[in-house]
């Protein structure tokens, strides 16, 4: 039978870069689309902006909801966007991009004829050791399967050989530290022995230590420095946040250390979205509404998004540049991707004083759910750990080794001729390389979840990250949608989600200049051996198509019968928190009405939501879909080529 929970309203889960309406304004003025009648709209060719669009429709009925973008509008007439002309796509223009009263922003030309990559400096480059997680997790499952391989004897009996195997006599206290080597890493805790000074340390594969990772720019250099790993399928990075308060009216630089470990080959392209400019959208002048409220309001109104560069970077090196950034009002957040592997090889770093829906810092829902610091103590790290999915392969993994980190001899395992006995242990090994296996790749789902045969994607909420699924694909390659299910306005996209952690996660649906339009950019890359040309996301006018009534909040997965609750703090969705702040003037940051949350959980105890989307318009060449996890990005985005 399945299981339904009481519904509930979450009052404040929001944590969308969106426009909605503004308290008090005018009829004429509630939404994006309304500021075309005072914005420079002239069109980018013209060296204007693209005309906004109205919010979605969308209807929800008990775990199901139904969506038309924009409402039905389209910015460009018909057309095959993978065709020789396609109708959304812009000419290069070698300019700043503008603001809504026509103004330059900073920064934000990312490439140009005579400095290909014109955001950043010529990195340095120093050589490191490329040896991964993935590399000395396989190097100690290896050993301990090994240790415990069967062994065999073959004797001659009368011409004729006869062998048989028995289970190997395992060392209990080598297999101990192995295992609890294999802990140290997937904690993300200090290394020691052959693994002590690896250039992973520090970076867990269990998505816990939200809580730790912000960072503030420094007021005197206007600088902030990001540390990122590229490996296998991964990106991990020890920021997910950056206060950028000193900087809000000046230019300032991230400083990326980027360290290219085995497999991990790919460009650097890091996204960054830009709002509009807040200080001009006082449009009294112009006979229109004063959206700051008097300067006691923010509206963060969407504009434009842009791969800064798209640099190629090779194993076994780190690279050190700075990358040059606008005043920080305009900033949003800054997605990095790689296209040879992509999805799952993202990670994206937030403005955290992008506000949530009720005011609260952005930071702060990644802080509820796990603390603000989850290495305090072990009992801070663990209920940290407790609040991510056991059915996640990195807690899958993290759990198996645990049990053999303190594995003692009984009459259960013990072998007859002393020690443990080994086919427990190759029982054991069996599934942890099953669950390896899952972790390695988020292009499909993992052991034990299977597609619903309606949906054409399935997005899968774990480990604070997402797995997905296309139908009909097997996850091995970059995740193309099939001719046919998404080519045309007028087509559907039935989405399954799917929530296998203990808290809420929140989807949320971009397009990256299908609507709106974009422009191709590096063509100048080329003769240095960049890719750019060939596969940016280029400079575009994004757009949220939720950023009517909100992201839609899928509920979390039922506990096992007998589990202990790990403690929350829910503040962060409360709107009456006690921080002082005044609601009504985030509203124009962070969407319309929250949509109410059907608390449904399914056979297996998952958290599950379906959505249909009808799209308006023709999608980009270069992504389809852009889905993520509003309240806890991070590593949580599964995007669709």
């Amino acid at each position: 039978m399945k299981m339904f929970r009481k519904s509930i309203r979450l009052a404040a889960v929001m944590a969308l870069p969106a426009s909605v309406m503004v308290g008090g304004a005018p009829a004429w003025a509630q939404t994006p689309f309304d500021l075309n009648m005072f914005c420079n709209v002239s069109g980018h060719a013209n060296g204007g902006q693209q005309r906004r669009v109205p919010f979605e429709t969308r209807t929800t009925v008990g775990n199901a909801t139904t969506l038309l973008t924009a409402d039905g509008d389209a910015v460009f007439p018909e057309g095959d966007s993978f065709g020789t002309n396609p109708p959304n796509m812009l000419p290069t223009i070698y300019e700043n991009a503008k603001t809504c009263r026509g103004n330059e922003i900073p920064n934000t030309l990312p490439s140009t004829p005579e400095n290909p990559y014109n955001l950043h400096d010529d990195p340095v480059i120093r050589e490191l050791d490329k040896t991964s997680p993935t590399d000395d997790l396989d190097w100690i499952m290896d050993r301990i399967e090994a240790m415990s391989e069967p062994q065999q004897i073959c004797r001659n009996f009368r011409g004729t050989e006869h062998c048989y195997s028995y289970p190997r006599r395992v060392n209990p206290g080598e297999m101990r530290t192995l295992a609890r080597r294999a802990v140290d890493i997937i904690e993300g805790n200090e290394l020691q022995g052959r693994f002590s000074e690896r250039e992973y340390e520090g970076f867990p594969l269990l998505h816990y230590l939200g809580g730790l990772k912000t960072k503030v720019v420094d007021p005197e250099t206007k600088s902030v420095t990001v540390n990122q790993l590229w490996y296998d399928t991964h990106i991990e990075s020890d920021a997910a946040y950056i206060d950028p308060i000193a900087v809000t009216d000046e230019e300032w630089t991230i400083k990326y250390v980027v360290k290219i470990l085995n497999r991990g080959h790919e460009d650097f392209a890091p996204y960054a979205m830009f709002f509009d400019d807040w200080t001009e959208l006082n449009l009294t002048d112009l006979g229109g509404p004063d959206l700051t409220a008097g300067g006691t309001a923010f509206p963060r109104v969407p504009n434009i998004g842009m791969d800064q560069t798209f640099f190629p970077m090779q194993e076994g090196l780190e690279y050190t540049l700075n990358m040059k950034m606008p005043p920080a009002r305009f900033w949003n957040l800054s997605y990095h991707w790689g296209w040879r592997q992509h999805p799952p090889r993202v990670q994206v770093t937030e403005n955290m004083r992008v506000p949530l829906r009720n005011g609260a810092l952005r930071n702060t829902a990644e802080s509820g759910v796990f603390g603000e610091n989850p290495r305090a103590s072990e009992e801070a790290k663990l209920a940290a750990i407790g609040m991510i999915g056991d059915t996640a392969p990195a807690k899958r993994m993290w759990q198996m080794f645990r049990e053999m980190g303190g594995m003692t001899i009984n009459s259960t395992n013990k072998h007859f001729g002393g020690g443990l006995n080994g086919s427990i242990i190759q029982a054991q090994m069996h599934l942890i390389r099953q669950a390896f296996d899952d972790w390695r790749n988020r292009g499909r789902l993992p052991t034990g979840y299977e597609m619903d045969p309606d949906a054409d994607v399935t997005v899968l909420f774990l480990n604070n990250t997402i797995y997905g699924q296309l139908k009909g694909h097997n996850g091995d390659a970059n995740v193309i949608m099939d001719d046919g299910v998404w080519d045309k306005r007028g087509d559907k996209v039935n989405i399954q989600l799917l929530n296998g952690d203990y808290y809420v996660h929140a989807y949320v649906l971009v397009d990256f200049g299908g609507l709106r339009g974009w422009e191709n950019t590096f063509h100048n890359t080329l003769p240095s051996g960049g890719a750019g040309p060939l596969f940016t996301f280029g400079r575009n006018y994004f757009w949220i198509h939720v950023a009517g009534g909100g992201p839609i909040p899928v509920p979390p997965a039922a506990r096992p019968e007998g589990a202990p609750n790990s403690p929350i703090n829910d503040q962060s969705w409360q709107v009456a928190n006690g921080n002082g702040v005044v609601p009504s003037n985030f509203e124009f940051a962070w969407g319309g009405m929250q949509q109410e949350m059907n608390d449904y959980v399914n056979v297996d105890g998952i958290g599950e939501h379906h959505l249909e989307v009808e799209f308006s318009y023709e999608p980009s060449r270069r992504l389809r879909m852009y889905q993520f996890d509003a309240l806890h990005h991070d590593t949580a985005v599964w995007s669709v080529h």
